[in-house]
C-alpha cells in the first residue's frame, strides 16, 4: 500500500497513541465533577491549556476544545457575526477558503450577512489592495486560510494583520488546519486560529480554536458546564493531552520533516512537468507536502481507479469537497473549468519513501500512456 493523502487524514503516532491510552486509564472522571478525581482530570486539562496558551500567547481559557476544526470555524464565524451584529454585518474571505468557512457564511448571507470574497492571483495569494479596499465601517471579521487544502498555497498572513489592525472594529481568524507542523507560522496579529491534530499525525474526532484576545462570541453548543463558557461538553483528557503531544512532535521536527518531505515533491514536479497530459497547479509558495495537478485529457476517475489497482490512493481534491464540481481554488488561480474539474491531489509526509514515490510514478505515467 502506498498511501498519499495525508492532507485528508494521518495515522497516529505511535508516541501519540501512548499518550492518549495512558491518559484514557489514568483519568476515569468526569472533569466537571467536584470530588478528588475529577478534579484531577481537570488540572491536567487546565495545565494542557496552560501550556498550549504558552505557545500562542493566550490565556488557558482562550483555548477551546471542539469536535473538529470544522466545528471551530463554524464557531468562531457564527459566533462572532452574532455577538458583533450591532457593530457591522459584514465578512471577508479569501477564494480559497475550507468549505467549513465558505458554507456558515453562505448560511449567513442568507440570513442578511454581507460576505465578501477576494479573489487571488496566479500564484493564489490573494490580492492584499482589494483586502483593504474591501474593508470598510460595517466589517466584523476576516477569515483567510493560512495555506489552502487544494493548492497548498501559503498565504501571507502577517501581511493580512497589518493591514487588519488599522482598523480597531474588525476580528482576524485564520484556519491553519492545513499549516500547523507543515509550514513555520506567525500568529502575530490574529485574534483567532483553528486546527484539527488528526492533519499531524494526532487524533480525529478533536479541533482546537484558539481565542488570543478573550473576545466574546455567541456559543454554537449550549449545555453544561465546560473548560469554557463558549462550548458545552464534557471534555475529555485523554484527547487533550494526545493533542498537544501530536502539536510538540509535528512542531519540534519541522525542520527535518519539511526538508525530506520538499525533496520528495520535487522528485514528483520534475517527472511530470512537461508531461502533456499534466498541468501543474500548485505554485511555488505552497507547503512541500501537497502537490495539486490536473489532467489535461484523461478521465480522472480512471486514473484514481487505476492508481488504487495499483495499492497507491490519493484524492481528487480536499475529503470534504464533492466529487465531479469544479475545484474553486483551481478555478480561482487557472480561470479553467475544465482544469479544475480534473484535479488530483498529492499529498505526502515523513512516513513517505523515496520508493513509494518512485512506484506512484511509474504507475501513473504508464496509465496516463493508455
Amino acid at each position: 500500500m502506498i498511501y498519499l493523502d495525508y492532507a485528508a487524514n494521518t495515522s497516529v503516532d505511535e508516541k501519540v497513541l501512548e499518550v492518549y491510552v495512558d491518559a484514557t486509564k489514568k483519568f476515569i472522571a468526569n472533569p466537571n465533577s467536584n470530588h478528588y478525581l475529577g478534579k484531577l482530570a481537570r488540572r491536567e486539562i487546565e495545565n494542557t491549556s496552560i501550556k498550549f496558551g504558552l505557545i500562542f500567547d493566550c490565556d488557558k481559557e482562550g483555548i477551546i476544545y471542539t469536535s473538529g476544526a470544522s466545528e471551530a470555524n463554524n464557531l468562531v464565524i457564527k459566533g462572532i457575526s452574532d455577538r458583533y451584529k450591532d457593530v457591522g454585518n459584514k465578512i471577508i474571505i479569501s477564494a480559497l477558503e475550507h468549505s467549513s468557512v465558505v458554507a456558515p457564511c453562505n448560511y449567513l448571507a442568507s440570513k442578511g450577512y454581507d460576505v465578501s470574497v477576494i479573489p487571488v492571483n496566479e500564484e493564489g495569494i490573494i490580492d492584499l489592495d482589494i483586502l483593504e479596499n474591501e474593508i470598510d465601517d460595517k466589517t466584523i471579521l476576516v477569515s483567510i486560510c493560512y495555506v489552502d487544502s487544494e493548492l497548498g498555497t501559503i498565504q501571507p498572513i502577517e501581511k493580512v494583520a497589518n493591514i487588519i489592525k488599522k482598523y480597531p472594529n474588525v476580528i482576524f481568524h485564520t484556519d491553519a488546519t492545513q499549516a500547523i507542523g507543515k509550514t513555520i507560522v506567525d500568529f502575530q496579529g490574529v485574534d483567532f486560529i483553528t486546527f484539527a491534530p488528526h492533519k499531524f499525525f494526532g487524533l480525529n474526532g478533536m479541533g482546537v480554536l484558539v481565542n488570543r484576545n478573550n473576545l466574546k462570541m455567541t456559543p454554537l453548543i449550549h449545555g453544561g458546564k465546560s473548560t469554557t463558557i463558549f462550548r458545552s461538553g464534557t471534555p475529555i483528557p485523554a484527547d487533550v493531552i494526545a493533542t498537544l503531544k501530536a502539536f510538540e512532535l509535528a512542531t519540534d521536527n519541522l525542520f527535518d520533516r519539511s526538508k525530506r518531505v520538499a525533496m520528495l515533491k520535487q522528485m514528483i514536479i520534475d517527472d511530470l512537468k512537461d508531461n502533456e497530459h499534466i498541468h501543474i497547479n500548485s505554485p511555488k509558495n505552497s507547503v512541500p507536502n501537497i502537490l495539486n495537478i490536473s489532467l489535461i485529457d484523461k478521465n480522472k476517475q480512471e486514473i484514481l481507479k487505476g492508481l488504487e489497482e495499483n495499492g497507491i490512493y490519493i484524492s481528487s481534491g480536499a475529503a470534504c469537497s464533492l466529487d465531479n464540481v469544479p475545484s474553486k481554488s483551481v478555478l480561482a488561480i487557472t480561470k479553467d473549468n475544465h482544469l479544475a474539474t480534473n484535479t488530483l491531489r498529492i499529498s505526502i509526509s515523513h512516513l513517505t519513501t523515496k520508493e513509494e514515490i518512485k512506484k506512484f510514478l511509474e504507475v501513473l505515467n504508464a496509465l496516463l500512456k493508455k
